[in-house]
């Protein structure tokens, strides 16, 4: 695997994860790891709980509103709040991580594209600094993308964070990027511009087609999107045209993500969100 922390994504944010977490490793005392109950919480504490695992270091999961007395030796996860980037309390062991903003790819001109910098992304980065090699850590490595196909920023604009993640995953086999016929097992009940007979048929004769014959079929596919504000074009064609598997996925990342809310559907947060942080260290995926 690639190192994550050393990419020029993570230069605002590295100096002060590598203190926290040498430091945190250096007492090899139980670790708190606290969350809001939601997917983007449970997505980030899953590569942390597989580093911990495959590190056999112990540590106590807390899922919830965070807002009580966090206990010292935590890694405090913040997806609901205005904090922003990362921070380390050296009293009380305590390394908070929240949402930034990273300047990831060059445009023309030489200026900075900026995209956000996810707690999903930055969990990842962790998990491989605690677990280099750990057999979880590579297990759930696809999803270090997810935090940015989840985020707003995909249904406004392009995210650079988003591409230069994928093309890292990619470089290093972790993931594969591919069309929707190419997809074992999509799951397009949501997508209502989608008629989920036609993308059988196409998907059919995928084989058989030319590369023009494939292009015109996936833009007769989704021609029921042009008439639509929603999905952004870049959404669109990331759920069209770049589908991400990985090992062993019949599923691809998006229609994952699509169908997770079933999870929650008319349970306890809580239980939900522990459920699919099982499920991910279980089986990599949701």
């Amino acid at each position: 695997m690639r190192d994550l922390i050393s990419t020029d994504l993570f230069t605002g944010v590295e100096e002060t994860i590598r203190t926290g977490i040498s430091q945190l490793m250096e007492k090899r005392q139980r670790i708190s790891i606290i969350s809001d109950a939601n997917l983007l919480g449970a997505l980030s504490i899953a590569p942390l709980e597989a580093s911990f695992i495959d590190s056999n270091i112990p540590y106590m999961r807390r899922i919830g509103s965070i807002n009580y007395s966090v206990p010292e030796n935590s890694i405090i996860i913040h997806n609901n709040g205005g904090e922003k980037g990362v921070s380390w309390d050296n009293e009380k062991n305590i390394l908070s991580i929240s949402e930034t903003l990273s300047p990831a790819l060059s445009g023309h001109l030489g200026d900075d594209k900026i995209g956000p910098l996810t707690t999903v992304a930055m969990c990842h980065s962790i998990a491989q600094l605690i677990s280099p090699s750990g057999v979880l850590v590579r297990k759930i490595r696809p999803w270090a993308i997810s935090g940015n196909w989840i985020h707003a920023c995909m249904d406004m604009t392009y995210d650079p964070v988003y591409v230069s993640l994928k093309e890292l995953l990619t470089l290093e086999g972790t993931i594969r990027v591919v069309p929707l016929p190419e997809v074992p097992s999509p799951n397009v009940e949501s997508l209502d511009f989608i008629d989920e007979n036609s993308l059988i048929d196409i998907s059919g004769r995928w084989d058989s087609m030319g590369e023009e014959g494939r292009a015109r079929s996936l833009s007769h596919l989704c021609r029921g999107a042009l008439d639509s504000t929603s999905p952004s074009t870049s959404r669109l064609e990331e759920i069209v045209w770049n589908c991400i598997l990985a090992s062993g996925w019949q599923v691809d990342l998006a229609s994952q993500i699509r169908a997770s809310p079933i999870i929650w559907k008319n349970r306890n947060p809580k239980i939900a969100a522990s459920e699919a942080i099982d499920m991910l260290l279980r089986f990599g995926r949701l």
